[in-house]
């Protein structure tokens, strides 16, 4: 009995088994992207032009593209098919989308991702296009490799790249891992260096390269799976902008001491060039000029003497002759003197990029002058703005009289990542105000005055 009962389910799998096999487990085929999925209640058929095939996943949603060799366009365009009551989202950051049409910039980027809504039954279904590109890897350079600093004595190379052909989408197939791999090499430094491409940015990126720099004959090569470029021209890689770098928090509340070492940040730095800052104050002549060492790539140090008096200067930071960049910043003996950081025009709303410019001011009579104390006052963003907060009257002297407004309370929400608010003070110049150069200067709770401004305010 037990026998006869196991030959018996034996038989019953092999006959489900002939079945299967015979019918519904049978290897899906692919979906033709013409065909209509009658059962689909959101997306019916896709049509590329120029390609070589379409298929769709309809398990997981993946629409897989492939394109010949001879498709050059750097623009795709899926034309859809889509089930009745069904459209396309179309949304901001999609620019090249119409009704029916997924259009997108696909080299060497991620994946598009789409959206369909059917608004028969409130539901909505993504999909997920991967390209593949037949044929050779060509590619070419947007800007310049120059070597520029990218941190802490560290020298890197950077530069814009457009894929040509030979590459779709990143990665090209849902299980493909494939990655775009520059290289720097030069035969006479024995370098083979190893990059990464960002298929955000669009860009190339080499680390700890200054050992190449000015070298001869440094080939730039592209790698991406079983492909390779090498581009034809031999570089030279070059030093990019020399830049260097007053930070914000430095302007809004350090005071530079003097008698001390100060460095700042930036590069590259070389030890072949000379660097100066010159300081300068209106109510200060001459100008100051000090020099500057290099202590790494990315450091320059110096020393304010104790003979320069206490004030805020306009500083620049020049490379032999050639200005890096300019700050207005406070020096003095005490790190606890009261100035003001910085005097602007043109609206509250102004960008603070502008701010950080330290532009002589000129203001006509009935305007409004804007300023903001230092030490800068700040609280969270995220607590009410306070109307009520303190903010210093502003005294302006001309031909020994004085002139003191009383500011108006303004907020800057956007500071640190839009984190911390910046209370500073709106001051109208009256019509009355005799034109002229004026001193500038805070006046302080204890009705002193605070150092004055680098530069005389001009009122028109």
């Amino acid at each position: 009995m037990n026998k006869f009962y196991t030959m018996k389910k034996v038989c019953y799998f092999l006959f489900a088994s002939m079945i299967c096999l015979g019918a519904g487990c049978k290897k899906e085929k692919e979906l033709d992207p013409e065909e209509t999925l009658k059962e689909n209640s959101f997306l019916r058929s896709i049509k590329v032009a120029g390609a070589r095939e379409v298929t769709i996943d309809t398990a997981r949603n993946y629409i897989q593209i492939i394109l010949p060799e001879a498709y050059t366009n750097d623009i795709i365009d899926l034309q859809l098919n889509a089930a009745p009551g069904a459209e396309l989202v179309l949304n901001s950051w999609t620019p090249l989308y119409s009704p029916g049409h997924v259009k997108y910039h696909f080299r060497a980027t991620y994946p598009e991702n789409f959206t369909i809504t059917n608004k028969s039954n409130n539901q909505t279904k993504s999909y997920k296009v991967f390209v593949e590109q037949e044929g050779p890897l060509t590619a070419e350079l947007l800007s310049d490799l120059d070597i520029r600093i990218g941190g802490a004595n560290t020298a890197t190379g950077v530069a814009n790249i457009r894929f040509k052909s030979g590459v779709g989408s990143l990665p090209a197939r849902p299980d493909a891992s494939q990655q775009i791999l520059p290289f720097l090499k030069n035969s006479s430094k024995n370098a083979n260096v190893k990059g990464y491409f960002d298929n955000g940015l669009g860009q190339i990126y080499f680390e700890d390269i200054f050992s190449l720099m000015e070298t001869e004959g440094t080939v730039l090569s592209i790698e991406y799976g079983e492909k390779a470029f090498s581009f034809p021209e031999k570089l030279k890689l070059k030093r990019g902008k020399v830049v260097l770098y007053v930070v914000q928090p430095d302007r809004l509340f350090r005071v530079f001491q003097t008698g001390k070492s100060i460095t700042f940040d930036g590069g590259i730095f070389l030890n072949a060039q000379k660097y100066s800052l010159k300081l300068h104050n209106d109510a200060s002549s001459p100008e100051v000029t000090l020099p500057a060492t290099v202590t790494d790539l990315s450091t320059l140090k110096t020393q304010f003497p104790a003979t320069i008096p206490d004030g805020q200067y306009k500083v620049s930071f020049f490379e032999n002759t050639q200005l890096i960049t300019e700050a207005s910043i406070v020096i003095a003996r005490d790190s606890t003197v009261k100035a003001i950081g910085q005097m602007w025009t043109g609206g509250p709303g102004l960008q603070w990029d502008e701010i950080w410019k330290s532009l002589p001011i000129a203001i006509s009579r009935g305007q409004e002058l804007f300023a903001n104390p230092f030490p800068a006052i700040i609280d969270a963003s995220s607590k009410p703005f306070d109307d009520k907060k303190k903010i210093p009257d502003l005294a302006l002297k001309l031909n020994g009289k004085v002139t003191v407004l009383k500011g108006a309370v303004k907020e800057d929400t956007k500071y640190a990542d839009n984190s911390i608010r910046i209370y500073y003070g709106a001051y109208r110049i009256p019509a009355d105000l005799p034109p002229g150069q004026y001193e500038a200067r805070m006046v302080l709770d204890n009705k002193q005055y605070s150092l004055p401004y680098w530069s005389r305010v001009e009122i028109r």
